[in-house]
């Protein structure tokens, strides 16, 4: 009887991406998540595809047949598979866009096509000939040539058209090959295997022989460290018969141990965490469970989390620990090896395509059942889960801005109904939807409402630069902030200071025409980076050395307007010279290992000042940092988002909570125009409850998350006219999907232009629910399906940050 499987194939398009059936090959027996080779379309191009699902019986009419399978065992397990299509339900996405989230870069298969000559008696095209030159080049390729190299040597011509026209004319074949973007990583060893009685050696060849003596192997690099003999000496020698080589793949260590690890004891817990403790492991109970530890910055959420590591490890059952930013894995990562050695293992993009590839694997492998990294770490395949955290579960990087358009809490909810585990959220300022979540009994709530230790809160004060600004001081520190520095200095303590955006000025303005320099590509002013002398585009990445004159008026009149990093620094420099001051932003922590570097100089070398933007002002743990200043808090207050007071609120608060850790007392300056805004008066109390009472409140009578789903469909074009109508087109459809009363009119996206297409929305209040989702992707396919709006873009996400 035949096998018969059903296909998800490697579809560009959204409207094309559903399952297709096909036939097994003969005497082959496919397993689901497997990836094949499948003939796709009316042309039968070899296409990638997964398998979901495998039946026996009658195949249907005309059913095609598997080329190939391109795996040797299933990449994804049956939970994967369920996991893959829901997504692709939620996130109105392809199979593959959320396999490519789901599993290492290093682990996709790469297409690499070969052009070669086909040996037959065809007629070449003659010189001159329009065919000829492609078909020269592939003649004198030695081994053939790739599509690649036929791209970059032809990039004029229709390749195409071309390739297909020699292959019709039977005059050349290509072969396919479907490539791992990484290999595994090889190292060889050698050992003595003959003593060398009576063979003359050589200098090296003999001090090689003595080194081996010793007995036991060596890799071929320890060789050559200890005797200066090159690989060649090695070869000869193997060649005599004296030693023999062999080769073996070893893991590229993402985790740069310097001790053994698993010998620090677990943390002993005080009385309100011990509470916490024992009612969050009654829920580790093999059923699904959902929880919010809601505790003050320095409470100890983390000792917390290594107790119930450890009780889901003594159950046989592993864990994920998520944390928003790259720049908090070193500090957690060196408690939990501490803790668990070699159990733990590292995901996040800071890695290399093979680092990462690797640890997948030993985690897929069982010899890592503890995971910390960010956000894609929350797909690793632990194969038993019994705990996934999310520390600082507020934070916006939890959502991937990048088809699928996933949260991690999404996720995490769905691997913990699949595997009977608990999802615990982590937070000193939870998120308004988790917070009434656990208020209204869907997830159990738990306090720690003092610090460890007995540890008291930082005193904050304000400093009102707008009265600053009044006395003459248009600088970025402000004197309260400058006199309190100058006195955490000489006491021998250091500051964080916090702000979020990184360059010198946000822009560049002219004060005759008025006009700021804008992004060519964007609708957005163009930040002043002083570092390089250039002007930077934070969207596209367009960059351009900085102007002189106004491009608009041609005035000389140009002022450099708002501040960040890059001044902040600077200001500092001068305030405080031959003190040490480190800056961590996007532009200081772009090379490996860059945030573990900096923040290690920060804590080893006792370095005064640390100054940088969001990745610093969560999760950190320094006790020597007795002072935090906020150089701007209205900065996110008035952006133009319902969640604006809620992220000030978080971001403040956090920031302010990495004062004061140690034994000695710790202080804050929130510096702003508005001291008595009472989202900052909360936040300098750190009174999230009084937040959250007005907070919901506003929610509620506006009928904002969570009393609704945000769902938010994005159009982008080039004609604005066109665009415009077909997000009419697109609005009037939604409509008959969740009503009209529930459908806001099309509207330009925050960031009219980006990277020189135009954006409109269509934003829908409604509930995240099957039939929504269902309505939506019929929606969206009806669209693409359509001639009319051929060349617009679309797109559609629940809740986006931007």
């Amino acid at each position: 009887m035949s096998q018969t499987v059903r296909v998800a194939v490697r579809a560009d398009s959204y409207a094309y991406d559903r399952p297709y059936t096909y036939l097994a090959p003969e005497g082959t027996r496919l397993l689901p998540g497997v990836r094949v080779l499948v003939p796709f379309g009316a042309g039968n191009r070899p296409v990638q595809g997964i398998v979901l699902a495998v039946s026996d019986g009658p195949a249907p009419e005309k059913a095609k047949t598997v080329l190939s399978a391109l795996d040797a065992a299933p990449l994804l397990s049956e939970e994967d598979l369920r996991l893959m299509l829901w997504l692709r339900g939620k996130c109105f996405c392809t199979c593959y866009d959320v396999l490519r989230a789901m599993i290492p870069a290093g682990l996709d298969l790469k297409t690499s096509v070969t052009y070669r000559l086909s040996g037959g008696d065809a007629p070449p095209p003659e010189e001159g000939h329009r065919l000829y030159p492609l078909y020269d080049f592939i003649r004198r390729s030695d081994g053939g040539a790739t599509q690649s190299e036929l791209e970059r040597t032809f990039p004029e011509l229709d390749l195409a058209r071309d390739l297909a026209a020699l292959s019709r004319k039977k005059l050349i074949v290509s072969d396919r090959q479907e490539l791992r973007g990484v290999s595994d990583k090889k190292m060889k060893y050698v050992r003595l295997i003959a003593p060398p009685d009576g063979v003359r050696l050589g200098a090296k060849q003999a001090e090689v022989v003595d080194f081996l003596r010793g007995g036991g192997e060596y890799s071929v690099r320890e060789v050559n460290y200890y005797t200066g003999a090159a690989a060649a000496t090695i070869r000869r020698l193997a060649d005599m018969g004296l030693v023999a080589v062999r080769e073996q793949t070893v893991p590229r260590l993402a985790i740069k141990r310097t001790g053994p690890g698993g010998q620090t004891p677990d943390p002993v817990l005080n009385a309100e965490q011990q509470a916490a403790f024992d009612g969050l492991a009654a829920l580790c109970d093999g059923t699904p469970h959902a929880a919010l530890l809601h505790g003050v910055t320095g409470s100890g959420k983390t000792m917390v989390y290594i107790r119930l590591i450890r009780k889901v490890l003594a159950q046989g059952r592993g864990a994920i620990v998520l944390v928003p930013e790259i720049s908090l894995t070193p500090q957690l990562l060196d408690r939990f090896v501490g803790c668990f050695g070699d159990r733990v293992a590292l995901i996040h993009s800071s890695l290399s395509v093979g680092e990462r590839s690797d640890e997948w694997k030993r985690i897929r492998a069982g010899k890592a059942d503890v995971v910390v990294g960010t956000r894609s770490a929350v797909f690793a395949p632990v194969k038993d889960l019994g705990l996934i955290v999310l520390d600082e579960e507020q934070e916006h990087t939890y959502r991937s801005e990048q088809s699928p358009r996933y949260h991690a809490r999404d996720v995490a909810r769905f691997r913990a109904a699949a595997h009977g585990a608990l999802m615990l959220l982590g937070s000193a300022t939870p998120s308004v939807e988790s917070m009434y979540a656990a208020r209204t009994g869907r997830y159990s709530l738990f306090r720690l409402t003092t610090r460890f230790g007995g540890a008291a809160l930082p005193r904050v004060v304000f400093s009102d630069m707008g009265e600053e600004l009044r006395r003459g001081n248009g600088g970025m520190i402000g004197e309260e902030l400058a006199g309190r520095l100058a006195r955490t200095f000489a006491g021998g303590h250091q500051a964080i200071l916090f702000l979020n955006r990184r360059g010198n000025s946000r822009c560049l303005f002219c004060r005759s025409c008025g006009k700021a320099v804008k992004c060519p590509n964007c609708s957005v002013s163009l930040t002043y980076h002083s570092a390089n002398d250039r002007l930077m585009c934070h969207y596209c990445g367009h960059s351009e050395k900085a102007v002189r004159t106004c491009p608009s008026c041609g005035s000389a009149a140009l002022t450099r307007e708002g501040g960040g990093t890059q001044r902040a620094e600077a200001e500092l420099r001068k305030l405080f010279p031959g003190r040490g001051i480190i800056r961590m932003d996007a532009d200081t922590t772009s090379g490996k290992e860059s945030h573990e570097k900096l923040l290690s100089r920060f804590r080893d070398e006792n370095v005064p000042m640390l100054l940088g933007t969001q990745m610093i002002a969560k999760g950190l743990d320094f006790p020597n940092v007795t002072l935090v200043g906020v150089l701007d808090g209205d900065q996110l207050l008035n952006v133009p988002d319902f969640r604006a007071a809620e992220r000030t609120f978080s971001m403040v608060t956090q920031a302010v909570g990495r004062a004061g850790r140690g034994s000695d007392a710790g202080g804050a300056v929130i510096q702003t125009c508005a001291p008595d805004d009472p989202v900052l008066r909360a936040a300098a109390a750190q009174d999230y409850d009084g937040f959250f009472r007005r907070e919901i409140a506003y929610r509620k009578a506006f009928r904002y998350p969570p009393f609704c789903e945000l769902l938010v469909v994005e159009l982008s074009g080039t004609d604005n006219t066109r665009l415009y109508t077909a997000a009419a087109h697109v609005c009037a459809r939604l409509a008959e999907v969740v009503g009209p009363d529930n459908v806001f009119p099309p509207s330009p996206a925050p960031v009219f232009r980006l990277n020189n297409k135009l954006r409109y929305r269509v934003i829908a209040k409604t509930a995240d629910t099957r039939a929504v989702r269902d309505g939506t992707a019929a929606v969206l396919r009806d669209f693409l399906s359509r001639r009319i709006y051929k060349g617009i873009g679309i797109a559609a996400a629940f809740d986006p940050f931007e």
